[in-house]
């Protein structure tokens, strides 16, 4: 079994034992990328469900913001896999509000049935390159992921959110 097999029946175990958010911590380990997350589409509005951040793990999530203004809209504008490995020398990106902020982004659609949920993706601040297997893995746990999510795994807590900490400075996808 390869190591990006051995990734995803991990993946697979912690989501099934330990929920959502172990899975994602796991993922996040496995990638040089510092944000992993889950986003939900809800007509203009990107929500968060689930963020991980190698650097601050009391961030849990991210504020609500515009579809337009994030890499996600490339995932639902095609309701295909959107990848940049170095956003300010990617003229897909080219005058995009997050082209300055978030230099890598790999979303992977999610699909609840034939309609677009959401994403899972991995990001960074900074020019990382993604690799075939990485993206591969994200394909992989799509599906598992969605099924937790809708199976009620995750239940939206506004007010636990608070705006002092994590993206709000920053800005996220």
């Amino acid at each position: 079994m390869s190591y990006y097999q051995t990734t995803v029946m991990t993946a697979r175990h912690l989501l099934q034992n330990g929920g959502v958010r172990l899975a994602l911590r796991y993922l996040n380990s496995r990638t040089p990328h510092r944000f992993t997350a889950i986003f939900r589409f809800e007509e203009g509005t990107l929500r968060n469900l689930h963020l991980i951040d190698r650097l601050d793990p009391k961030v849990e999530r991210c504020p609500d913001l515009p579809v337009l203004e994030s890499y996600c809209l490339f995932v639902r504008d095609s309701g295909c896999i959107f990848l940049t490995e170095d956003a300010l020398h990617d003229t897909r990106v080219a005058g995009h509000p997050k082209q300055r902020v978030v230099q890598s982004y790999c979303g992977v659609p999610l699909f609840d049935g034939d309609d677009l949920f959401g994403t899972i993706c991995h990001f960074d601040y900074r020019s990382i390159p993604f690799s075939k297997e990485d993206v591969w893995v994200l394909e992989e746990v799509a599906p598992m992921l969605i099924r937790a999510i809708r199976a009620g795994e995750w239940v939206p807590d506004r007010a636990a959110f608070t705006e002092g900490g994590g993206l709000m400075d920053r800005g996220t996808v």
